[in-house]
């Protein structure tokens, strides 16, 4: 069974090879490591699970290592002789792959098959090699099985933790699972990354969801914050809390601290036996949540929602109440748990009506928006949708002429064009909404391309 999981970050530079004395600045981090490595030793596990947040990932796909043996190395840190070869355990990857199918999960085993239709790197990554380098000093005896997804939805995500502790039960096997979680990536204005107040906002609520058991909490993470952090590791913690789906659970966070302007937090998760369903108190959550939104929203997203309901249980299109009236260009923007789902619209009318335009582009964003698979009737509770009514564009001579909170910007070049909306989260600067519009359009930047301007009105 699975006992015991352990939160562990992955920063190479707490490797003392690779840090040089560097390492010294995250001396609670490595601590925290190291009394994590001798609990994992003193459960004497035949097999150590590492979801890597570094390994190769798909879009509603997870993938784990199928080779007989495992090998990875630090070479990407200039430390290729920092070289690791694992034993991997081949008869618990087949019962993970199993349960993880059977709840409608797909997976991809990454053997010498699988590399004849999927371009797959074999070699373990570092997300798995920082926190095992600590773990080899207290315990050898071992096998290892390596996990990575890019999974969107918490649900699923929860839904892959509980496959793997089902899998784990059948097995008879004693594993310890290791979730790979560096936190936010832009904690400080002197950091490696860009820095974001919603960096510490994040560390501080996975911590303390951590420590208090929160884990509906985590799974309901606003999704705002947590793109602004920058974090790496989410998914990984993600699919350990499922572990501990109807059971109750003893946490103990052993360190937390922000060196280098990045968030690194050491944990343990403990099995105390039976308890409360996580999954049924997210559920409710999320139908409350839904149900408040509908309330609030404005006629033009009703419809849109309406639309898009109506269309993904039933195929059929949504009429609208005017099929003649105000012509208008729409945009429909979908998010999924704060995180874009889907964005379709017109630069200029082309329906008889406003609630025409809508409905068309409610149908394309949630459909056909060629970045993401089409939503399913299991993602409509967890839609925030918003319409946004824009005015003609009109030609400008010059980025003066932009703002980012009040003008959109449409990028030219012949028949290339590429279209952005004002007021988006972290658009911040005329150039670089303009370089998303640009790229978008597929213009480069040394070409001579026009600009114009325009206004929305947005409803939400």
């Amino acid at each position: 069974m699975i006992n015991k999981v352990f939160i562990m970050p992955h920063p190479p530079i707490i490797v003392s090879k690779i840090g040089g004395g560097k390492e010294k600045e995250a001396k609670n981090t490595i601590e925290g490591c190291k009394k994590a490595a001798r609990a994992i030793a003193a459960e004497k596990p035949d097999t150590i699970i590492v979801i890597s947040p570094h390994g190769p990932s798909y879009s509603n796909v997870v993938c784990i290592a199928g080779d007989s043996v495992l090998r990875g190395d630090f070479g990407n840190f200039g430390h290729r002789k920092l070289s690791y070869e694992f034993q991997n355990d081949l008869n618990l990857v087949k019962h993970i792959e199993d349960k993880l199918n059977n709840v409608g999960i797909t997976s991809i085993v990454n053997d010498i098959k699988s590399r004849e239709n999927y371009d797959i790197d074999p070699s373990i990554d570092h997300g798995v090699l920082v926190p095992l380098s600590f773990v080899l000093k207290e315990y050898r005896e071992f096998e290892l099985i390596h996990l990575a997804t890019a999974i969107p939805d918490p649900k699923e995500l929860y839904k892959c933790g509980m496959a793997i502790r089902d899998a784990v039960f059948e097995s008879n096997k004693k594993v310890v699972l290791i979730a790979s979680s560096d936190l936010s990536h832009r904690l400080t204005e002197d950091g490696p990354y860009e820095y974001n107040p919603e960096g510490l906002k994040y560390d501080k609520f996975v911590v303390e969801c951590i420590k208090n058991k929160a884990f509906s909490s985590f799974m309901n993470v606003n999704g705002y914050m947590r793109e602004g952090a920058g974090e790496c590791g989410h998914r990984s913690i993600n699919i350990a809390l499922g572990i501990f789906e109807g059971q109750n659970c003893a946490t103990d966070v052993y360190s937390y601290e922000g060196p280098f302007g990045i968030g690194y937090m050491v944990a343990e998760l403990i099995s105390m036996g039976s308890g409360k369903s996580v999954l049924e108190e997210y559920r409710s959550i999320r139908e409350k949540k839904s149900i408040e939104v509908r309330k609030s929203e404005s006629e033009y997203v009703q419809l849109a929602r309406k639309t898009i309901e109506q269309f993904i249980k039933t195929g059929k299109k949504q009429k609208a109440k005017s099929i003649n009236g105000e012509r208008k260009a729409t945009f429909v923007s979908i998010k999924k748990h704060g995180i874009l789902r889907g964005c379709i619209g017109t630069i200029h009318p082309t329906k008889k009506s406003v609630e025409e335009e809508i409905i068309g582009n409610a149908i394309a964003a949630a459909t056909k928006d060629p970045r993401f698979p089409p939503i399913k009737e299991d993602d409509l509770n967890d839609l925030s949708i918003s319409v946004d009514i824009l005015y003609p564009p009109e030609k400008i001579d010059s980025k003066k002429m932009l703002d980012v909170k009040e003008y959109g910007v449409i990028v030219s070049k012949g028949m290339r064009r590429g279209l952005l909306l004002p007021n988006l989260e972290g658009i911040d600067t005329v150039d670089k909404q303009i370089e998303i519009a640009r790229d978008k359009g597929g213009i480069r930047q040394d070409e001579d391309y026009s600009l114009e301007r325009f206004k929305v009105v947005r409803y939400k």
